[in-house]
C-alpha cells in the first residue's frame, strides 16, 4: 500500500494524463484497483517488503485480466468496450481547477429565482461540517501535501498535526484547528481495510469489476498505516470535492426525502449557472425559459431552459444534470435506450421549442423565426462518446413539422461550455454554423486552432474563494 501511494503521487496532474507520454500500466484507475484489492483481499502474513517489480507486475496483470467483449456480438461489442473505457478512464481525466472552481461557483455563488428546499443557509454546515469552500480547500491541501512532500517516506500520506500551524486555520471561514480539518475528513473522507473487505466484491461479475466504482473515489484516505492517513491515489481526494463528489455526498441518502430535495435542488442551480455561463456571450442575448400557451385550455409546456439569440443563430440549450448511471458506463444491453431517455428527452424539448418558433407561438414573439436554429444538450457530467454515430443512433430525430428539417442538436459537458463561452477570434455562432453539431464532432474538436480567454471569470471567481488558491498552482 505504501508503495502504491508514493506511486500515485508521483503521477501527472489530472488534467495532463491524456497527453502525458510514458505513462505506462502506472494509470490512476489501475493503481486505485491494486489497491482496492489490496486492502481488501491482502494479508501481511509471510510477505516480503514490496519492490517496484511486484507493482509493475501486478499492473501488467490488471491490463491482462480477461473482459465481456470477447462474449459480445460482434455488432456491439467494440461500442460497449469504449462505454466501459471510458467510463474507467475518463473520469480520472479531468481539469481540476475547472472541477474545483465549478464546485464552489455553482452551490456557493449562483442564485435561482424560486427558493430551494434544503439547499439554503447552514445546508453546508449540516451536510459537509464546514463551507463548501473549505471542503474545497481541505481536499486541495491535502492532495497537494500527499503529492508535493519532499521526504520520500512522506509521500502519499496526510498527517493533519504536521501539515498546519494553528494560525494557517485562518485561510478557512469554518475550520479553525487541525480537530476541525481531522474530523470533516473522518466524517468524509476516510476509510480502512476492514471498510474497504465490506465494499468487495462489488460487481456480481468479476471481468466488470474493474470498469465498476472504485469505494477509493468515495473515501480516498485509509486509516490504519502508521501516522495520519495513507493517501493511495491523490486524484481521488480532488474528486471527492467536485461536483460529482459533493452530488453523490449530498445525495447520497437518495432514497430519503431530504436526499431526493438535494439533487432536485441541484438540478435547479445547475440550470441557473448554465444560465451564468452563456450569460458571459458578449454578442447576444439570452432568454429564460419561455411559458407557452397550447391550442387547449391547460395544454401549454415550457420552452427549453435558454435561448440564447446571436446576430446569425437561435441556440436551443437544454440543461440536464444527469449524469450517466453505472449501467450505461458498463456498457449494459440496453445502452441506446437509456440513452433515448437521457439526455434523450432533452433532444426532444429542443425539438420541441424548434417546433413552436416556426409555427409562429406568440409565447416566442421576442425570437427571430427567420435565423437558423441549433440545439445544445448540457450536462453536468460528460456522456462519453454521445456525439459519436454509434451511440446518436438510438436517439431518433423528428423533423419539425413546419420546416420539414431536423435540428443538428450536439451534447456537451459544462466543462466543454464553459469553454466555448470564452473563445475570442470568431462567434461561437459561426462556429457552430460553420461546423453544424450534427453527432459527428464534440466542440471539443470545433475549438482546435481557435483562441480562448485565458480564464472564464465564473470560475476564477469560484477558485479565489477556496482557501490558499496558490497552493500548487494550476
Amino acid at each position: 500500500m505504501e508503495l502504491i501511494a508514493s506511486t500515485g503521487a508521483q503521477l501527472p496532474h489530472p488534467r495532463d494524463l491524456r497527453e502525458h507520454e510514458g505513462l505506462g500500466v502506472y494509470g490512476p484507475w489501475a493503481l486505485a484497483d491494486a489497491a482496492w484489492i489490496s486492502l481488501a483481499l491482502g494479508q501481511e502474513i509471510n510477505r516480503a517488503p514490496a519492490q517496484p517489480r511486484d507493482l509493475a507486475q501486478i499492473l501488467g496483470f490488471y491490463l491482462a485480466l480477461d473482459d465481456p467483449f470477447y462474449k459480445e456480438s460482434p455488432e456491439e461489442k467494440l461500442t460497449r468496450l469504449l462505454l466501459r473505457v471510458a467510463g474507467q478512464q475518463f473520469i480520472w481525466q479531468v481539469d481540476e481547477y475547472s472541477e474545483l472552481s465549478r464546485a464552489v461557483a455553482l452551490l456557493t455563488q449562483t442564485s435561482t429565482p424560486e427558493p430551494l428546499k434544503v439547499i439554503g443557509p447552514g445546508w453546508a454546515q449540516d451536510v459537509l461540517g464546514c463551507s463548501v469552500a473549505d471542503y474545497v480547500g481541505l481536499a486541495r491541501y491535502v492532495w497537494a501535501t500527499a503529492t508535493g512532500m519532499p521526504i520520500p517516506e512522506l509521500k502519499g500520506r496526510f498527517i493533519p498535526d504536521m501539515m498546519l500551524a494553528p494560525a494557517d486555520y485562518s485561510a478557512f471561514s469554518t475550520l479553525r484547528s487541525a480537530a476541525d480539518a481531522t474530523a470533516v475528513l473522518e466524517r468524509h473522507f476516510v476509510t480502512d481495510a476492514s471498510g474497504l473487505q465490506a465494499t468487495y466484491p462489488a460487481s456480481p461479475d468479476p471481468l466488470l469489476r474493474r470498469y465498476g466504482h472504485n469505494p477509493l473515489r468515495t473515501t480516498p484516505l485509509v486509516a490504519g498505516f502508521g501516522e495520519g492517513y495513507l493517501v493511495p491515489v491523490p486524484a481521488a481526494v480532488l474528486s471527492k470535492a467536485s461536483m460529482l463528489g459533493l452530488y453523490y455526498t449530498g445525495g447520497e441518502e437518495n432514497s430519503t426525502p431530504r436526499g431526493k430535495l438535494f439533487t432536485t435542488d441541484l438540478g435547479h442551480l445547475f440550470e441557473a449557472y448554465v444560465g451564468r455561463q452563456v450569460g458571459l456571450l458578449d454578442n447576444a442575448t439570452v432568454y429564460p425559459e419561455i411559458r407557452h400557451p397550447g391550442v387547449k385550455k391547460g395544454g401549454g409546456g415550457k420552452s427549453v431552459d435558454w435561448i440564447v439569440v446571436f446576430p446569425d443563430l437561435v441556440l436551443l440549450v437544454e440543461v440536464k444534470s444527469a449524469r450517466p448511471n453505472a449501467y450505461l458506463r458498463l456498457g449494459a444491453e440496453n445502452y441506446a435506450q437509456m440513452l433515448a431517455k437521457t439526455p434523450g428527452e432533452g433532444f426532444t424539448q429542443i425539438e420541441k421549442t424548434d417546433r413552436l418558433i416556426s409555427e409562429g407561438n406568440p409565447a416566442f414573439a421576442q425570437i427571430p423565426s427567420h435565423l437558423p436554429r441549433r440545439g445544445m444538450v448540457i450536462t453536468m457530467e460528460p456522456f462519453h462518446l454521445l456525439n459519436t454515430a454509434e451511440l446518436r443512433a438510438g436517439i431518433q430525430p423528428t423533423p419539425n413539422p413546419v420546416t420539414g428539417e431536423i435540428i443538428p442538436i450536439t451534447t456537451a459537458s459544462i466543462h466543454e461550455l464553459e469553454h466555448a463561452v470564452t473563445i475570442t477570434d470568431i462567434s461561437l455562432s459561426q462556429l457552430l454554423l460553420t461546423n453544424p453539431p450534427n453527432g459527428a464532432l464534440t466542440l471539443q474538436q470545433l475549438f482546435k486552432g481557435h483562441e480562448f480567454l485565458e480564464n472564464n471569470s465564473i470560475l476564477e471567481e469560484g477558485w479565489k474563494a477556496i482557501p490558499f488558491p496558490g497552493l500548487r498552482q494550476r
